[in-house]
């Protein structure tokens, strides 16, 4: 029997990135990263299919698993204010094979909002709908590289295997 993945972390949408590490650290305790950005040019989601630019600001905790991811408002879609501030997902990272999952859960009557490709058309992530499990998301995130950089856009830290890392490489 193959184990369940474990959840990496809770993501919430928040309208504010910096007043949010600054209310969350003052409550919790924790220390959350230097603020990044998940930037693609070929993320689809329901409110446009084909693939369009997706440009995230978000910062985790480094307490954890799980972490805390929080995310601020961006774009029209999944990560738009229209989502609604609070939880947006849970995450499992290092997802061995998101294809295999998404079709999975697709043949369970599962749906898809919000997918980052690569160059190749692989998939990234992915979120199912809010819709199918009471207002939650679950988000698959697979082991390649992701498209993040520091918030100013220069090249972001990278881990053992060159991928990129929200934190310098003291810190990992």
């Amino acid at each position: 029997m193959t184990s369940a993945p474990l959840i990496h972390h809770v993501a919430l949408l928040v309208p504010n990135l910096e007043e949010a590490i600054t209310r969350w650290s003052t409550a919790t305790g924790y220390t959350f990263s230097e603020i990044a950005r998940y930037r693609t040019d070929r993320y689809c989601d329901r409110s446009n299919p084909v693939p369009h630019h997706h440009d995230a600001r978000i910062a985790f905790s480094k307490e954890g698993p799980p972490h805390i991811e929080l995310m601020e408002f961006h774009g029209s879609g999944t990560h738009s204010a229209m989502q609604g501030e609070g939880f947006h997902h849970l995450g499992f990272l290092d997802y061995p094979n998101p294809e295999a999952k998404l079709k999975e859960l697709a043949q369970a009557g599962f749906s898809e909002d919000g997918m980052a490709l690569d160059a190749d058309g692989r998939i990234l992530l992915w979120f199912t709908d809010k819709r199918d499990l009471n207002g939650m998301r679950l988000e698959y995130v697979s082991p390649a590289g992701q498209p993040i950089v520091k918030d100013d856009g220069s090249e972001p830290y990278r881990d053992e295997r060159g991928c990129a890392a929200l934190w310098p490489p003291e810190q990992q």
